[in-house]
């Protein structure tokens, strides 16, 4: 028997806003981890309101395919999400998936974020998100780096995603590691953690950290980066910031699960 709309459920919440959809998509908003499985308390709880609410919210979102419910009447987000995903993000750039990421990274942490990819035996910056300090980074959006010098330059290579090319390794600063047996070392480090960094490699006063962004078949699609000047991004916040980057990294990640055909970045 098919429940009646009650008209409170279409009153407006707040600005122009309507209360069920609201819930159902706080409902939708509860899961945060993949595999992520919620009893109908636990909904009730962040929704704060009566478990019986909640069932109903549930059912209907069951019954659209938006939740799937298991043995232990546990719920999951269900396979018309993914069919959804796949198709806001189908035929998508990477600079574009990965904008919105980039702009919540750069709000939360105030400093620049950048995303980049191997071109030309350099690192390719494609996309830039400013951060809220009124002295940040100049826009690098459209220019190259060397791999060896910079935090995503060191993540495209730890990572696969490029290689070195022939020749000496120029010192653009004292800092720069310029034997190749040294940056090995570095990069192994730079795997084994997961994200690399940068401190004054590049420029003296820059410092910076970066995560790989890893496709589906774990090839590296590009290097998320989060730099500003050392006063503000000192050497011992680089290992909570790279660890910021690796988690924003990897849900632009999850996104390029759900777009397969997203093209591969130019390699050099």
């Amino acid at each position: 028997m098919s429940r009646t709309v009650a008209a409170s459920d279409l009153e407006p919440a707040g600005s122009g806003k309507v209360q069920s959809v609201e819930r159902a998509l706080t409902v939708l908003r509860a899961f945060t981890e993949p595999g992520q499985r919620l009893s109908l308390a636990e909904l009730a709880g962040r929704l704060d309101v009566h478990k019986s609410t909640a069932s109903r919210l549930a059912m209907t979102l069951v019954s659209a395919g938006f939740l799937e419910r298991g043995d232990d009447e546990r719920l999951t987000l269900g396979p018309e999400l993914v069919r959804l995903g796949r198709l806001a993000v189908s035929g998508r750039s990477l600079p574009e998936i990965a904008r919105p990421v980039m702009d919540e990274l750069a709000a939360q942490t105030g400093e620049a974020v950048t995303l980049s990819v191997p071109d030309a035996g350099e690192a390719l910056t494609i996309a830039q998100s400013e951060g809220t300090f009124a002295v940040g980074l100049q826009s690098w959006l459209g220019k190259h780096a060397p791999l060896h010098a910079t935090s995503d330059g060191k993540v495209l290579l730890a990572f696969g995603a490029a290689a070195l090319p022939a020749g000496e390794l120029v010192a653009r600063t004292p800092d720069t590691i310029t034997d190749r047996a040294a940056l090995a070392a570095e990069l192994a480090r730079v795997r084994e953690r997961g994200w690399g960094s940068s401190r004054g490699d590049f420029e003296l006063g820059l410092n910076g950290a970066a995560a790989p962004i890893l496709a589906p078949d774990g090839s590296c699609r590009g290097a998320l980066c989060v730099s500003g000047p050392a006063y503000r991004v000192q050497t011992d916040d680089l290992a909570a910031l790279g660890a910021r980057c690796a988690a924003a990294a990897a849900r632009i990640a999850s996104l390029l699960d759900l777009a397969p055909s997203l093209p591969a970045p130019p390699t050099g």
